[in-house]
């Protein structure tokens, strides 16, 4: 079992990060905490290295991005013969229990890939207790198991698997966010990783997808949380607005579960509020939101061969069998 933190001069955070991390109550579980610094100049390194000589540390030369940082420590858990991986934003403290709970439930029903625990609001006074959700829970308790653009196009069939043989306290949201993100190792085996392509934003979704259309199952647990701060250092920045917008385009272009005629209409729905400035990742002004939409739409153009073959291979994942990392979970019980 692995836990990954991904830091880009965020040391604040990462005291109370790792000390609940190392705290984790798990009896029977071979726990590794892995920090990947994504090339920060604050001395999260040093002080990680110092303050946790436990936490195995990955420095990274160069700002990779969230996804590619995230792939290089996963890359190490599993070489390192982890069967689950949890991510864990640094803006985050994690309860004692968390991680054995969330690897109990695992365990159990196999049928599951990808769970996360809900989230809540940060205590930066230092109390542990989970009082009341964050923003991001709050959001996914009102789309409830809705698809992940449910705002802009609320017709389209949900991608949650069918109420028999569902675990209890479980809400099979379009996707588990990043922050706090428990994944079977077999599954990461056999479906692939985060696509770099998306760098940093909707990566987790992807991912969620993926693990979907090659037969698991993707749920929030209810029964559970962590308490995150959310928004992170680049919350109203040009560098977020246009990560998602032109992986937003790029998510739904290679997404086999959309016909042509309504991903026409829902990416020209887009289109006309990133032009004016009011696209998703924040508000600018029209010139501006431009500017941005036309970077993306470049950049997009540039990876039409990279989408095409995406297309393929999202279609050979309802091909494929997770049989054997079922058993495999089955025989761990």
């Amino acid at each position: 079992m692995a836990t990954i933190t991904v830091g880009t001069n965020e040391r604040r955070w990462l005291e109370r990060c790792f000390a609940t991390l190392v705290d984790s109550d798990t009896p029977g579980i071979d726990l590794t905490v892995w920090y990947v610094d994504n090339d920060s100049n604050d001395g999260s390194t040093a002080f990680v290295g110092d303050r946790f000589p436990e936490v195995r540390v990955i420095q990274n030369r160069s700002n990779v991005g969230f996804a590619r940082a995230n792939n290089i420590g996963m890359r190490a858990a599993l070489d390192d013969g982890a069967d689950y991986v949890f991510l864990v934003n640094p803006d985050t403290r994690t309860p004692k229990s968390l991680v054995r709970d969330l690897t109990e439930f695992m365990e159990i029903w196999a049928d599951y890939g990808v769970v996360g625990p809900m989230q809540y609001e940060y205590d930066e006074s230092g109390g542990t207790a989970l009082s009341a959700y964050n923003d991001w829970s709050k959001t996914a308790l009102r789309w409830g198991e809705q698809h992940a653009f449910a705002g802009d196009w609320p017709n389209h069939p949900s991608p949650a698997s069918p109420p028999e043989g569902r675990a209890p306290n479980t809400l099979e949201h379009a996707y588990v966010q990043g922050a706090a993100f428990f994944v079977r190792a077999e599954l990461l085996r056999t479906v692939g990783l985060f696509d770099e392509v998306f760098h940093t934003y909707y990566e987790e979704t992807d991912l969620c997808r993926r693990a979907r259309w090659a037969g698991w199952r993707v749920a929030l647990r209810l029964d559970v949380g962590i308490q995150h701060f959310g928004g992170g250092g680049t919350a109203g920045s040009n560098y977020r607005r246009l990560q998602m917008r032109r992986n937003r385009y790029y998510y739904l272009l290679t997404d086999i579960d959309w016909h042509a005629l309504p991903m026409l209409r829902l990416a020209s729905r887009w289109l006309k509020n990133d032009l004016r400035g009011r696209g998703v990742g924040g508000v600018t002004s029209w010139w501006r939101g431009s500017w941005e939409t036309a970077e993306a739409v470049c950049w997009l153009a540039r990876r039409a061969p990279l989408i095409r073959a995406r297309r393929r291979a999202h279609r050979q994942l309802g091909r494929q069998t997770v049989g054997a990392g079922r058993s495999q979970a089955r025989s761990a019980r």
